[in-house]
């Protein structure tokens, strides 16, 4: 649902139908049944396989017989968040958005332009009249947790081998690489004590930028979950309390925006406690003015309840402020490219057990593995359990590549500008597609979105417009 949606572009009116459809990652069935069913309407070929992946196909247009088939290809799930407070059931509720300017924004919400708006221009062409080769269009489930749909894909059901990927944020760039990963779980198991303590408190960090932690790594963004450690830490070092729970972040590929914590504390700590948590957050805030200037610390009342060992609370607290966490090393080929990261984006409290998620990336597979070693190391050193939970392969640089000139050509005639060819930090599918259908040339562009990933992600209507344009002009130039 976007209020103010103004005009007859196919691509948004798509795009607006897709915002009323439930589709966090694994809660696909929604889409993918809508997709199969639009397909089924339009007489077009569909395919839907186990894990609800989506292929339709059309047959190419009079005089682009001969031409290679194309596929494009995109994912149908959206990384869920919503701002702390907004209550938001995503798996009945439509996501509000409304059109300010050139951008329609979801205030309160992810707007899940990534990746819905592949699927909304992939739907426009499909409808449409324009010309094109055989085309093969291919939207895959769970990309935005474990790449489910691309790991589990069967490659018989496609015969092109040129693909465009529809999953970049930028326009005027090429993306023709992108870097592989690891997501993780460091577990602890929790263990209670007795206490005496009587007074309980909810120390909150808030307000931080938050983004997508490949593509807003670089910008050193604080993390909710790893700064409130710290600042329990700096205060846990001159003052006797007990914490009772930590949480935060929602996601492994998500800088969290908030975490929180319960301590608990003899009433005459209070305000020595209260201070020394309010000194260690305003170094934190110093060190982060300019990347997240609202960042705040809420120091509340909270119901009693059970408190942790010291050694569950001191092995929690070194794992958060020894882990890596953040850019790990740039590329020493392409300059200013992050070559490997981590983000520690969730943390998550059971009745049993603390579950620390994260991601680690990088183009250079040695590099996860480093990574993972010292992710694991940090953890068993405190009585944590490292748990991998899923990987996915680099999208190497192909020297040649008769569609990366193609479109370098098509850009360059249609806006007089060189366009910008790159390889990204992000995730992309297109590597786990190289061994799930075959090699391919391959590459991604996509229109101007911000905030991906986090409440208030944004798209560009006038770029949206321009993408969907190169797309066409991309598919009719023969060869």
């Amino acid at each position: 649902m976007i209020k103010g949606l103004k005009g007859d572009s196919p691509v948004l009116k798509f795009f607006a139908d897709i915002t009323d459809i439930p589709r966090c990652s694994k809660n696909e069935e929604q889409i993918s049944n809508y997709l199969k069913q639009w397909a089924l309407d339009r007489k077009l070929e569909v395919i839907q396989d186990h894990v609800n992946n989506i292929i339709i196909k059309k047959p190419a247009s009079k005089g682009y017989e001969e031409e290679p088939i194309t596929i494009l290809q995109g994912h149908m799930d959206m990384v869920c968040g919503a701002i702390k407070g907004y209550e938001h059931n995503f798996c009945s509720d439509p996501i509000e958005a409304v059109v300010e300017g050139d951008r329609i924004i979801a205030k309160n919400t992810t707007l899940g332009a990534d990746d819905g708006i592949a699927i909304a221009m992939m739907l426009a062409l499909l409808d449409g009249d324009y010309p094109h080769p055989a085309l093969e269009c291919l939207i895959t489930v769970d990309e935005e947790t474990n790449m489910t749909g691309a790991h589990e894909l069967e490659g018989e059901h496609l015969q092109g081998r040129r693909l465009i990927n529809i999953d970049s944020e930028e326009e005027g760039i090429i993306t023709v690489g992108c870097a592989g990963g690891l997501i993780n779980n460091v577990v602890f198991q929790k263990e209670f004590k007795e206490t005496e303590k009587a007074t309980f408190l909810k120390v909150e960090l808030g307000g931080l930028r938050g983004g997508h932690s490949g593509s807003d790594i670089q910008e050193a963004r604080g993390n909710a979950i790893i700064l409130l450690a710290r600042i329990l830490k700096m205060a846990y070092e001159h003052h006797d309390f007990d914490i009772a729970d930590f949480h935060g972040g929602s996601r492994p590929n998500v800088i969290p925006q908030d975490a929180e914590a319960v301590i608990a504390l003899e009433s005459e700590e209070i305000d020595g406690v209260v201070k020394a948590l309010n000194e260690a957050a305003d170094i934190i805030k110093s060190e982060y003015i300019a990347t997240d200037p609202n960042a705040h610390l809420t120091i509340t009342e909270a119901p009693s309840q059970k408190v942790l060992t010291r050694k569950v609370s001191d092995g929690i607290l070194n794992y958060l402020v020894t882990t890596p966490n953040g850019v790990n090393t740039f590329s020493k080929k392409i300059e200013g490219l992050v070559e490997s990261s981590t983000n520690i984006g969730a943390a998550i409290s059971s009745d049993d057990t603390f579950a620390f998620s994260s991601q680690i990336r990088s183009d250079v597979e040695t590099k996860i593995l480093e990574i993972a070693m010292k992710n694991r190391t940090a953890a068993e050193v405190n009585g944590g359990v490292f748990e991998k939970l899923s990987a996915y392969k680099p999208w190497e640089y192909a020297e040649e590549s008769p569609l990366r000139e193609k479109a370098v050509k098509i850009w360059k005639d249609l806006t007089g500008d060189e366009p910008t060819v790159e390889m990204i930090h992000a995730g992309l599918e297109c590597g786990i597609l190289q061994d799930s259908i075959a090699k391919m040339d391959m590459i991604s562009i996509g229109p101007d979105m911000d905030g991906v990933h986090a409440p208030g992600e944004n798209l560009s209507i006038q770029s949206t417009e321009k993408i969907f344009n190169y797309l066409l002009k991309l598919l009719e130039l023969k060869g």
